[in-house]
Formats: C-alpha cells, sequence, structure tokens
C-alpha cells in the first residue's frame, strides 16, 4: 500500500502546519469516516494546489474546506451525472492495467450517502471532478474521475496512492492529460 512517505518524496515536505482535523467531531455531525491514507494526507498538508492544475479539498482548512463544500460539490457531480454516464476507462494499479474506455457501458453513480456514493475530494482548474466511489469500509474508497463530457473514469486504488502514480508519471490518466506535464515541486501550494 502506497503511504504518505511516498506522496512527500515526490512533492516534498510541507511548508504550512494544518488545522487539524476532528475526525470525531465530523463522523459525528457529518457522518463521514474517511479513509486513513486521506486522514494522513490532511493530518501533515493544509489543502494544496498542485501546478495550479489539481486542487485536493481539505476537512478543516479556511480555503478548500471539504465539508463545508459538500452541498455544491454534490449539485456540481450530480448535474455530470445528468449529462453523461459514459464509461471513460481506468487503471488498475495492482496489475498496472489500462483498462479502455467503452462508449456501450454506462455508469449508475449515485451521490455520497447513498451507499457506494460519490464523494468529491478536489477538483481541476478545467472543471473535472476528483472523487472518491465510497465503500462501508473506508479503506476500499477507490478514485473516479469525472468529465462533464468525456465521461467518469475510475483508478481501483486509494487517493493517495492515485496522487502518487499520477504524479511518479506511472500512467496518465486521459481526462487530465496533459498533467502532469512539466509539473516541478515548485508547482505545490499550500492553502492555509
Amino acid at each position: 500500500m502506497m503511504t504518505l512517505a511516498s506522496l512527500e518524496r515526490i512533492i516534498g515536505p510541507p511548508t504550512v502546519t494544518p488545522v487539524q482535523p476532528d475526525w470525531n467531531t465530523i463522523a459525528t455531525e457529518h457522518g463521514i469516516v474517511f479513509p486513513s491514507d486521506y486522514k494522513a494526507l490532511t493530518e501533515r498538508y493544509t489543502a494544496l494546489d498542485i501546478h495550479e492544475f489539481l486542487f485536493i479539498y481539505h476537512p478543516a482548512s479556511a480555503s478548500g474546506n471539504l465539508l463545508s463544500g459538500r452541498r455544491p460539490q454534490a449539485e456540481d457531480v450530480n448535474s455530470y451525472l445528468e449529462r453523461t454516464q459514459k464509461f471513460a476507462g481506468g487503471y488498475d494499479p495492482e496489475t498496472a492495467t489500462v483498462i479502455p474506455a467503452d462508449p456501450t457501458i454506462r455508469v449508475d453513480y449515485t451521490i455520497y450517502p447513498e451507499p457506494g456514493g460519490l464523494l468529491s475530494w478536489g477538483v481541476t482548474v478545467n472543471a473535472q471532478k476528483c472523487l472518491w466511489l465510497t465503500h462501508e469500509n473506508p479503506e476500499m474508497w477507490t478514485v473516479v474521475i469525472g468529465d462533464n463530457v468525456w465521461g467518469w473514469w475510475h483508478y481501483q486504488g486509494s487517493m493517495t496512492r492515485f496522487l502518487v502514480d499520477v504524479l511518479g508519471e506511472k500512467f496518465t490518466c486521459p481526462l487530465l492529460d496533459p498533467f502532469p506535464a512539466e509539473w516541478s515541486i515548485t508547482d505545490i501550494y499550500e492553502c492555509p
């Protein structure tokens, strides 16, 4: 399993001390128990802006707060689902297998808190939605990238592993292409 240390080797150590999320309060007030990799990331880093392209939300940050933005994020994702249900392919990091897009397959995603619903963890400058495909076991949440034209692309691993694989250029997510072309560690901004 990819660790926060793997990601930190790619993006560098934090330069800002984040507000520490109160995971018990979040679980009680919002009904969400997050995966351990996301908890570790947000306990170490604030909301992140990578190469002025990919923004990662934080549950306790003043800017880019995952929890305060849930309703508009869910509305955006729902509008994308209304526009297209195309399956745009995916990637299995365990087997390093690219799963080709298939125009005959339609996704049947719902919005969190529905069981197996989508929950936002980030967004790109091009408005692609970076989401978890939730599961009753948070350690089994995987990544879905949504685009209102090209459809839905599924990474069958954790968010941290997705970031390590994309930023480490193990594969290219076609919906994010050409990211992360020509990015550098100086392109990581922490947003308190």
